[in-house]
């Protein structure tokens, strides 16, 4: 009898710890824990047939922002 009740009493106390166990991971994957981040935006510049000219290129996703060279300057 005594072998009995003390498998039972470890029994619910190895329960009890697997789910104390469990609980910090569903924390860990909630939603609020998802940060968005902004996009890095790298302005090129260019010399081109004599005219200094700009455009922004998108790092995070590789693709330019712009969509034709921009001319900031007329000589080179």
């Amino acid at each position: 009898m005594k072998f009995l009740s003390h498998f039972i009493i470890c029994a619910i106390y190895s329960t009890h710890a697997q789910a104390a166990e469990t609980s910090p991971l569903a924390a860990q994957n909630s939603v609020e824990d998802i940060q968005p981040h902004a996009d890095v935006i790298v302005t090129k510049y260019r010399a081109y047939q004599g005219k200094l000219q700009k455009r922004r290129w998108n790092e995070t996703r590789g693709y330019w922002v712009d969509p034709y060279w921009i001319t900031i300057g007329t000589q080179v």
